[in-house]
């Protein structure tokens, strides 16, 4: 008796999605109230009626009111309410779900509303084979996947400009002849970090100079070549130092190269560091000015709230652990 009564409510259901609602504000409330005693597979039907009258104002700017004289809680209504707009009829009604299974499937994206899922146990379900718990786990695993996705696409544009802004950099170094003065010139938007500036440009006059040193000794190494080239004295003796110079002409130039490659990164660090703490205090503000409670429970900006200060405070005793114990690449 009780499978036949629920294939009545479901076909009732089905069969009262495509009639017209009523305007007049009585008769939805009686047939609210007729829905309420039904069950959960009234859901979809008690929301679908409580978007009506709100969006067409029948309870004349007094919905909250009228809500609450039917005994809904506010919950409750919302609730349904995005169930029956994210939802059909055929789902809320066919696969015998209670009010917190449909939301949190509701609040899912909708191209993921039907697909296997795997859980943190190792099983496969669908969405409509989970339990509440499984449904809000799976919410995170999206939520961060599409964070970390969105994260990647900026990480891609972000180097992007990067590599342009290094090979603008590289072409000017390659045009200009070395010169130490040019460095030291602090550009005007650094003056709040002039105490790091100053030992980042220590550390790249310093780069500098041992580049130059680098690039005499290959000088020397050449003349030497040039000059045993010439000698007849001992020609396996010769090759042998030939052979060892030569080595140590690449080996001199793998320095140099690495050398530079360095100098651009401090000079990199040395304008991120700034953008980055001009980033921070702009969400600091922002973060001072949000009422976190308005926020719902489970909601992406919380998930990524907390992913934020996870990684900030990760990110924090890694970086204090390497300027406390620096470790040379080479």
């Amino acid at each position: 008796m009780e499978t036949t009564g629920r294939r009545d409510i479901t076909a009732t259901a089905e069969e009262t999605s495509s009639v017209e609602l009523s305007h007049n504000l009585t008769t939805v409330t009686t047939e609210i109230k007729a829905y309420q005693s039904i069950g959960g597979q009234a859901i979809f039907e008690i929301g679908r009626r409580l978007k009506w009258v709100k969006e067409n104002d029948l309870a004349h700017g007094e919905f909250g009111k009228w809500v609450k004289s039917l005994d809904i809680e506010r919950t409750f209504a919302t609730r349904a309410m995005k169930i029956t707009s994210e939802l059909d009829s055929n789902y809320a009604t066919g696969h015998n779900l209670g009010m917190k299974a449909l939301y949190e499937i509701a609040t899912m994206p909708s191209d993921e509303r039907d697909k296997p899922q795997k859980l943190d146990s190792g099983e496969i379900k669908k969405p409509d084979e989970m339990t509440v718990r499984e449904l809000r786990e799976t919410k995170r695993k999206l939520a961060a996947s599409c964070s970390e996705n969105q994260k990647k696409q900026d990480q891609l544009i972000l180097a992007d400009k990067k590599a342009q802004a290094l090979k603008m950099q590289v072409e000017q170094l390659q045009q200009r002849k070395p010169d130490v003065q040019q460095v030291e010139v602090e550009p005007a938007d650094y003056q709040d970090l002039k105490q790091d500036n100053q030992v980042l440009n220590t550390t790249i006059r310093q780069s500098e100079d041992e580049i130059k040193r680098y690039k005499h000794l290959i000088v020397d190494s050449q003349a030497e070549l040039k000059r045993l080239g010439d000698l007849e004295l001992n020609k396996e003796l010769s090759t042998k130092q030939i052979k060892d110079l030569q080595a140590k002409s690449v080996n001199l130039e793998n320095k140099i190269q690495r050398q530079e490659e360095q100098l651009e990164r401090v000079k990199e660090l040395s304008s991120f560091t700034k953008q980055a703490s001009e980033e921070m205090d702009k969400l600091t503000v922002i973060l001072s000015r949000l009422d976190i409670t308005v926020v719902p429970d489970g909601a992406p900006l919380i998930l990524n709230l907390t992913e934020i200060a996870d990684k900030a405070e990760s990110f924090a005793d890694n970086l204090h652990n390497q300027i406390a114990n620096p470790v040379p690449l080479d």
